[in-house]
């Protein structure tokens, strides 16, 4: 079907950020993404979220959070973090972990998750064969507004292949 001249999709392509406590790392990932796809008419065609490997459901983000993302124009203030369990990872088309650890933790207690899970990192260019601190996403937690800022900025440069990705999912 097409609408003018559009091609359509069946459904939004979902997209899972996963990091420790839902508070940090993962809501700035799926503020940032979500941003990135409207910004070039593509919102629709995504379904972001976040879950937290370890949780406590209901959380807001972080206050560190919330600031870093205003400053670029993101809004965490209705964030809520969730437990990840399996109804969230059954629903991913794609699921990016902040870390080796996270990535581990999800293949181990969700080993069906294995063909759609990736470290987030791995999307920006120049990263392959670098050490684990290179693809990994350090905590914020506890740091400075400054720390939280790093995050959007390690995260960026993964936009264009995360979306770029999620854009040939849809088409299988």
């Amino acid at each position: 079907m097409t609408v003018k001249g559009k091609k359509s999709w069946k459904r939004p392509v979902s997209i899972l950020y996963v990091c420790t406590g839902n508070i940090c790392r993962s809501p700035l990932g799926e503020a940032q993404l979500r941003d990135y796809a409207a910004s070039r008419g593509l919102g629709e065609r995504l379904a972001v979220s976040s879950a937290g490997t370890h949780a406590w459901d209901g959380n807001p983000a972080t206050s560190e959070a919330i600031i870093a993302a205003a400053r670029h124009g993101l809004d965490l203030a209705g964030h809520r973090a969730r437990e990840v369990r399996r109804s969230i990872i059954d629903d991913a088309d794609i699921i990016l972990a902040m870390t080796q650890q996270h990535y581990n933790f999800l293949l181990h207690s969700f080993p069906e998750s294995k063909n759609k899970l990736y470290l987030a990192l791995l999307f920006s260019r120049g990263l392959e064969g670098q050490p684990q601190a290179a693809t990994d996403v350090r905590d914020p937690i506890g740091e400075s507004v400054g720390f939280y800022l790093d995050v959007l900025e390690m995260l960026k440069p993964t936009l264009p292949g995360i979306l770029s990705g999620a854009l040939r999912e849809e088409t299988t």
